[in-house]
């Protein structure tokens, strides 16, 4: 390879204003190119289970759903969250929980078919994923809960799946539903 060469390359990986060279991870560079999305659930205060419906893009749209580690926060007592796959959910509103691009300059649309919170449904399906957060403790120990990237889930297109908060008392709870919709999965 010619020197020239070369220092188009170098060149071509520093950045624009300080001219450093860095590197950004998988998820913030999807993040810059509006692939991920968000959906946040103000659930309240809740003392029993909690359900959120979805249903991940058809397979015509080429979009894969990569499941990210959720964001759990309660208030005052510790919390289960739990996803199901292949399990039907009714009720709820259609849509009634925002979904956005994480880059707010994004005008990449999510093609979830279907996000909705306070849905029924009889957990039957595959439970996929388990997460606690909180606890017990004085006000300063209690913390949100998650897991770590690599705890990443590639979902099936065109499935229902629901999502359980149960709190172990009343407590206050946000969950914070983040994803990538990302093109023509080869497995």
């Amino acid at each position: 390879m010619s020197e020239k060469k070369i220092t188009e390359i170098l060149e071509q990986q520093q950045e624009g204003l300080t001219k450093y060279v860095g590197t950004i991870s998988s998820d913030h560079a999807y993040i810059h190119q509006g692939k991920g999305k968000i959906s946040i659930v103000e659930a309240g205060s809740i003392s029993a289970s909690y359900k959120i419906g979805f249903k991940t893009p058809k397979v015509a749209s080429g979009k894969y759903v990569h499941w990210r580690p959720v964001g759990l926060f309660s208030d005052a007592d510790t919390v289960k969250y739990r996803l199901y796959e292949d399990n039907a959910y009714t009720g709820g509103t259609a849509n009634d929980i925002e979904t956005l691009n994480r880059n707010l300059n994004g005008v990449t649309l999510s093609q979830m078919q279907d996000v909705k919170k306070g849905v029924t449904a009889t957990l039957t399906g595959e439970l996929i994923q388990l997460i606690r957060a909180g606890s017990t403790g004085n006000p300063s120990a209690r913390s949100g809960g998650g897991a770590g990237a690599d705890e990443e889930r590639l979902l099936l297109p065109d499935t229902d799946y629901v999502v359980e908060i149960l709190p172990g008392g009343a407590t206050n709870v946000d969950v914070e539903l983040f994803w990538y919709e990302e093109n023509g999965y080869q497995g």
